[in-house]
């Protein structure tokens, strides 16, 4: 008798796991506005967060392109800033090559809506420069211009065919 009520206990507990992880992901990230995204919030830098990890990997599935999205301990970032929608930008790029290669992702303070946009120039003029975004479920597009970096250049302009 102990046994089945043991083992009934156990499987409520299982069964209520993934409840309770989703609870914990359940992420605030409104804290870290006004922050670099190396900046340590409630244990975490911004990518590292596990609801930011999470919404990152759902929008950019291949983990080389994915890599790209990273804060090195010689990386640039700029402060969290809140854009259209009250989602949170967050913008890194490369030391000494931030006009070559960076990256932002838009995110909503829960988590959710993620866009990750992902720089390579190729060192052409503006006219020329054009970023690749990705969203969960969505092919990437191209948008043009580098990643945006401030709440006046979110969001991307559509590349204009002439």
């Amino acid at each position: 008798m102990r046994t089945a009520i043991f083992a009934s206990v156990m499987m409520m507990a299982a069964a209520a796991a993934p409840q309770l992880q989703a609870k914990e992901a359940a992420a605030d990230l409104d804290a870290y506005v006004g922050k670099y995204p190396f900046d340590v919030v409630n244990g975490h830098r911004f990518l590292d967060h596990p609801a930011v990890k999470a919404a990152i990997a759902a929008a950019v599935p291949d983990a080389k392109q994915r890599a790209a999205v990273k804060f090195d301990d010689n990386g640039l970032g700029l402060p969290i800033v809140k854009v259209a929608g009250g989602r949170l930008l967050v913008w890194g790029g490369a030391w000494r090559a931030e006009d070559r290669y960076n990256w932002s992702v838009v995110i909503a303070p829960d988590g959710s809506k993620p866009e990750v946009c992902i720089y390579d120039g190729v060192g052409y003029g503006e006219d020329f420069q054009s970023a690749q975004w990705f969203e969960p479920g969505q092919p990437s597009i191209m948008k043009q211009g580098s990643c945006p970096s401030s709440a006046e250049d979110y969001p991307a302009a559509d590349i204009a065919a002439g």
